[in-house]
């Protein structure tokens, strides 16, 4: 049954002003709300209905943002105007008309920005999302061993055989890459590393800093390391050095 508001003789229908700032869904951000608020009661009931209708308004309003202050205006006015009940005994009620909802120019401003650069990181974490989920596919499905690995190539290259053998090798590192086989050890690392910083010097340079980094890793009490080091220059030996 609709609700229909009556007054008794005595208790004609009461009227008051509400102004409040309201937050928003953006932190920081506030809604200016303006309204006549109207009781069916004594004026007693004046700070009750007051209360109610600011409640019932921050209710509403926390979940749009300042950018649409007109949308949140015209629901708010809805639903301030269905009313609510008050008391049952004595029967009170209380709703508002001429409800209107702004933002202050400047902080309508901001808050377009802040909404901007709250999509653009929605969309930067969605984009991490599409590629975290790639990542996973490659490592879980399509890397997980040479057989599938080659399957893939041969879908994304128009199911050419005749090249495959060509490239085998290079997935089948791969699969071993993806699945942390492919490591170097320490001293590996380490040789590789520097003759990547250093790649200009000559063998007698080379086979003497090699030597020297030997020497480091046995004062550190890397004696293993040191001598897996030491054992590169009889496996490598390097050109134009002599006894």
């Amino acid at each position: 049954m609709r609700w229909r508001r009556r007054t008794t003789p005595d208790e004609p229908d009461r009227r008051a002003p509400f102004t409040g700032s309201i937050p928003s869904e953006l932190p920081g951000f506030d809604f200016e709300a303006r309204c006549t608020v109207v009781w069916n009661a004594s004026p007693g009931w004046r700070e009750a209905a007051l209360q109610e209708v600011a409640d019932q308004a921050a209710s509403l309003l926390r979940g749009y943002s300042p950018v649409h202050a007109e949308l949140a205006g015209t629901r708010l006015a809805a639903d301030l105007a269905a009313g609510r009940t008050l008391s049952d005994d004595p029967p009170v009620r209380v709703w508002a008309e001429d409800v209107v909802v702004t933002v202050a120019t400047d902080q309508l401003e901001l808050a377009q920005q802040y909404a901007q650069r709250l999509r653009e990181r929605e969309l930067a974490a969605a984009g991490h999302e599409v590629e975290r989920a790639e990542l996973t596919y490659l490592k879980n499905t399509v890397f997980k061993n040479t057989a599938s690995a080659s399957l893939w190539w041969l879908r994304h290259h128009n199911h050419d055989v005749t090249k495959l053998s060509s490239v085998v090798e290079d997935l089948n590192r791969t699969v071993k890459i993806v699945a942390g086989d492919d490591i170097l050890p320490p001293v590996d690392a380490l040789i590789t590393a520097f003759d990547a910083l250093v790649p200009d010097l000559d063998p007698r340079e080379r086979y003497e800093i090699h030597l020297k980094l030997a020497q480091i890793l046995y004062t550190l009490g890397r004696n293993k390391d040191a001598d897996a080091l030491r054992s590169q220059f009889r496996t490598h030996p390097q050109e134009g050095l002599s006894d």
